[in-house]
């Protein structure tokens, strides 16, 4: 199973050397539990202890410190990679391997110590490792650091509380996003009222209650403010209520895509402390190399960029002008030149909220048959020369699908910054893709190592017949699909439309999704088959947590059985997460779902998968009521 990211932070440190300081924090930090001083004149060292291990290792301005500590059925790895530059690097993070429930998403002991250390940025804004005050001389060179563009982690801004306890809450907080974001607490009503004033009433934060901006920020610009979620001052005072925020914090740090010279020079450090590459290949390694562009899609986005042009309408025509009197027939008659008067430009004169003309349209039709003509016919290429009429039916019942979702998109009105959202979501989810091409290279990895294993002890596998490739999905809409035409113990719901704006949202990042909902369909199916039969009498998370003998499983981490009292009590949350059934299984034709799914535990955009459970019922069935995007909650209220 891929492994759940719980925390990571990309940390710029100007000074030279950085293990020296490192080394320092990270061992004092092992050493309280019960680790013995590692030995920093060593290139590595490695130690065990009750079940932990601990590798320290550097070479040549690089290194990598990793902890391995046990869970319930898994484990955690705190990891910290580095770099000496110009300045350096530090990118560490901490992954879940198994376990019965995600741990708590918060920053490693050493991080907070680490930080004092040096000026520690995240590339545009200092990092530090408390609470920052904020008097109200001080908020406008604040607000300098919010709108920095060149920002990575959120802001967590802290308001003077009603009881008392804000100080202690924003302490607790900076401990835990510690690198991961930054948390400044206000120091009066004064200074509260003077932000509020600079920032502007939809994007402040008032009466004790607590904000996290998301970077980018800019209060001149921003058209989307639930972008940055506030939490009121009552929601502070419930079980839980600062783990939600610093999971929000920690969530949207974790989701940035790395700088392009960490991106590339990562690799490098690794195959450097692997022995697969000499030392000297750090030199040069955090200078970006520019990317060469591709004439085909060079030429297909000027293609694109050339649909958008409206085409100017035809001048209208000019009337005569009228011939001037003469004052004298003596005097010559003489004609003013006039300049060319500028030709006229189409302008769309269609308000927010009307219906555009038809000509406009038609235009937008016309844009969009021209866009997507290309892939629809890769598509039916593909489906036309697969030799399974299964296969083929898939691609075009796929094909159906996405067309039926762009009509919806098209036809229902876009909500206000939806087109931020789409950008925030495409910039935040890159991280995503790089997790996977990382566990994909991992597992190769652990194939190629238990195949070496399995022929030195006299059994290769070299001729055993390989098995059937499973059926691997590519997208949201084609595992609904596949679900309805092959998995006999579900029934899918119409939930087409918010699974193909997921899919349209982000092509790449979707198949991670697809491939994850996929695992749970079949895990479902399994369950349902296995519970309406009588050969299991538990509940899904029973399935998923004692999973053995062949069962398909997913793990519980990704489970939520319930929703929370302030959802279900709500209509406003409640109603959207009521989905239809049959009658069988609710006279009134729909349920409440509260079970789903997370295809992603942390970060935004965070896909889910809501289902009832009926295999125990009249109809020995589980219904899928929706898959798309979260659904929202009192935290994104």
């Amino acid at each position: 199973m891929a492994p759940t990211l719980l925390y990571q932070a990309l940390l710029r440190d100007p000074g030279r050397p950085i293990w020296v300081r490192l080394h320092r924090v990270f061992s004092a930090w092992v050493q309280t539990m019960g680790f013995p001083p590692p030995d920093a004149g060593r290139p590595r060292t490695e130690h065990e202890h009750a079940g932990a291990r601990l590798v320290m290792e550097r070479r040549s301005g690089c290194g990598r410190y990793v902890l391995e500590e046990p869970l319930d059925d898994g484990r955690l790895r705190t990891k910290a990679v580095f770099l000496d530059g110009a300045p350096g690097w530090v990118l560490v993070t901490v992954e879940q391997y198994g376990g019965i429930r995600p741990a708590n998403a918060q920053a490693p002991g050493f991080v907070p110590a680490y930080l004092r250390t040096a000026r520690i940025t995240d590339g545009g804004i200092h990092l530090v490792d408390r609470a920052e005050v904020v008097a109200d001389d001080e908020v406008n060179r604040f607000l300098r650091v919010l709108t920095e563009p060149r920002r990575r982690v959120p802001v967590v801004v802290v308001t003077p509380g009603r009881d008392g306890e804000n100080a202690a809450r924003a302490d607790r907080l900076a401990e835990a996003t510690a690198g991961a974001g930054v948390v400044v607490r206000l120091a009066d009503r004064l200074a509260e009222n003077l932000f509020n004033r600079l920032v502007g009433g939809e994007l402040g934060v008032y009466g004790g209650a607590i904000r996290t901006y998301t970077a980018p920020f800019d209060p001149a610009s921003e058209r989307s403010p639930y972008r940055h979620p506030p939490m009121r001052f009552a929601k502070l005072r419930e079980e839980g209520a600062l783990e939600k925020i610093a999971d929000g914090v920690i969530g949207r740090a974790s989701a940035v895509d790395l700088p392009p010279e960490v991106r590339q020079s990562l690799p490098v450090v690794l195959r450097v402390l692997a022995g697969r590459a000499d030392a000297a290949e750090l030199d040069g390694a955090m200078t970006p190399r520019r990317t060469p562009v591709d004439p085909a899609r060079e030429e297909l986005r000027r293609k694109m960029m050339a649909l958008t042009v409206r085409p100017r309408p035809p001048a209208p025509p000019v009337p005569p002008e009228p011939e001037p009197v003469p004052e004298a027939a003596s005097e010559p008659v003489s004609k003013p030149v006039s300049e060319p008067e500028p030709e006229p430009v189409a302008v769309d004169t269609a308000r927010p909220g009307e219906t555009p003309g038809p000509d406009l349209a038609h235009r937008v039709a016309e844009m969009v048959v021209k866009a997507v003509r290309q892939e629809l016919d890769t598509a039916l290429g593909l489906a036309a020369g697969t030799d399974s009429s299964r296969d083929v039916l898939r691609e075009v019942r796929t094909l159906g699908l996405h067309l039926a979702g762009l009509r919806d998109l098209l036809v229902s009105p876009a909500p206000s910054g939806a087109h931020d959202d789409l950008r925030v979501a495409h910039e935040l989810l890159r991280e995503e893709y790089a997790e996977a091409v990382a566990t994909t290279r991992k597992l190769e990895e652990r194939v190629r190592w238990l195949e070496r294993a399995l022929a030195e002890s006299g059994h290769p596998v070299y001729g055993v017949p390989t098995p059937e490739e499973p059926f691997t999905p590519t997208s949201l809409a084609e595992a609904l699909v596949e679900a309805r035409a092959r998995l006999t113990h579900l029934v899918v719901g119409p939930t087409d439309a918010s699974a193909v704006r997921l899919d349209h949202a982000d092509p790449v990042l979707s198949r991670t999704w697809a491939a994850k909902a996929w695992d749970a369909l079949l895990a479902l199916d399994d369950f349902a088959r296995a519970r309406s039969s009588g050969e299991f009498s538990g509940g899904f998370h029973d399935w998923c947590a004692g999973g053995s003998g062949g069962r398909r499983v997913i793990p519980t981490g990704m489970l939520a059985m319930r929703e929370s009292a302030s959802v279900t009590g709500n209509a406003k949350f409640s109603q959207p997460r009521t989905f239809p059934v049959p009658a069988e299984v609710h006279p009134s034709g729909k349920i409440l779902m509260e079970a789903h799914v997370k295809l992603r535990a942390v970060g935004y955009p965070a896909p889910r998968m809501y289902f009832h459970d009926d295999s125990g019922g009249a109809t020995g069935k589980v219904y899928i009521g929706y898959l798309g995007d979260h659904l929202p909650n009192t935290r994104t209220n």
